[in-house]
């Protein structure tokens, strides 16, 4: 099918670099959507650099290596934010969920946040539906970053008040 301009519509550009896709009810050209698109492994990504972090962790504990020092922690006594991580990876791999959080609350909602979004991801691949476009959060970026900040000062205080000295 032809454009007004006589051109291959797979092969015209928008305005913005986009390629054009024909709407399937009529022959106008729209911008691509999420749908068009095909899902992004990144997911995916995240929960094996996770595994792959847990069985490093995993192996230095049965090879009896010493695991990674805190190096704040070392030097000043005071934790960092990320104390307990490792820790918290190696509870997650026996399936001890409870001490998984006790070690490191905020590092647990991330690896719980990873795990969901692998399983989003996995129905958007197997269903070709987009599961994650209606999760998109409506707060503004500066709102969300906020947030996110006061999670990691409340995480970091938790962990400077419960952990072991």
């Amino acid at each position: 099918m032809k454009t007004s301009s006589g051109a291959n519509p797979r092969s015209e550009r928008l305005e913005g670099g986009s390629h054009p896709i024909l709407s399937p009810k009529s022959a106008e050209l729209r911008e691509p959507s999420a749908a068009d698109r095909p899902a992004r492994p990144n997911a995916l990504w995240a929960a094996l650099t996770l595994g792959a972090a847990a069985l490093v962790a995993k192996l230095m504990v049965t090879l009896n290596l010493p695991l990674f020092q805190c190096w704040l922690r070392k030097l000043t006594g005071v934790p960092c934010p990320s104390c307990g991580c490792t820790r918290s990876l190696l509870a997650w791999w026996e399936g001890d969920l409870g001490k998984a959080f006790r070690f490191n609350p905020l590092f647990f909602v991330a690896c719980l946040t990873v795990f969901l979004w692998l399983v989003a991801w996995v129905v958007e691949v197997v269903s070709g539906r987009n599961v994650l476009a209606g999760l998109r959060l409506p707060l503004s970026r500066p709102l969300v970053w906020k947030i996110g900040l006061a999670l990691v000062a409340l995480n970091w205080l938790y962990l400077c008040l419960t952990l072991p000295k």
